[in-house]
């Protein structure tokens, strides 16, 4: 048996890994990260939010809905997929200009790793978390801030409504009063 260019190409191929393009790359993490889950755990973090919003709106069209929870259950589900892919090609062109083609293919070489798999698969939790701890954080600090509000209103003679007695009940509740 003599020599198999075949064999060495073969052998070549899998010694060197094939180099991908930046949009491979792009789209590689894209896949990875701009996922269904990704935004159902968003959702989720935010539903009261988007349950109210989406009450109002019908509420205001005059309809009453007897079964909140599986409606939007229902509207979540059917909006998800097209969300997902429009924010899959939209991330996409942003990766594209945002990273040169070594940094898409080093964040794609990072995704591939069992680390960069475990970031993946616990990306929804640390979103829900964060949602979560940024509710207790903003609230904690809307509080704390409303009296300094209501001085610096004072100080620098802002007036925010067109009655005075209005900006009164406004410095009032702001300092909790």
């Amino acid at each position: 048996m003599g020599f198999r260019p075949s064999v060495a190409a073969a052998a070549m191929c899998l010694a060197f890994p094939a180099l991908a393009t930046p949009e491979e790359d792009a789209a590689y993490i894209v896949e990875q990260t701009v996922t269904e889950e990704l935004f159902q755990a968003a959702i989720n973090a935010q539903k009261p939010l988007i349950t109210g919003a989406i009450l109002n709106d019908l509420t205001n069209g005059g309809i009453e809905i007897s079964d909140v929870d599986r409606f939007i259950d229902i509207f979540v589900e059917e909006f998800l997929d097209e969300f997902t892919d429009t924010m899959r090609s939209e991330t996409l062109q942003v990766y594209l200009d945002s990273f040169s083609a070594e940094e898409l293919e080093s964040i794609a070489a990072f995704y591939a790793t069992d680390a960069g798999q475990a970031l993946i698969a616990q990306t929804p939790m640390l979103m829900q978390e964060g949602a979560r701890m940024g509710q207790v954080a903003g609230s904690q600090a809307g509080l704390n801030a409303a009296d300094r509000v209501a001085t610096r209103l004072e100080a620098e003679g802002v007036t925010l409504t067109t009655d005075p007695s209005m900006m009164d009940g406004l410095l009032d509740a702001l300092r909790g009063r």
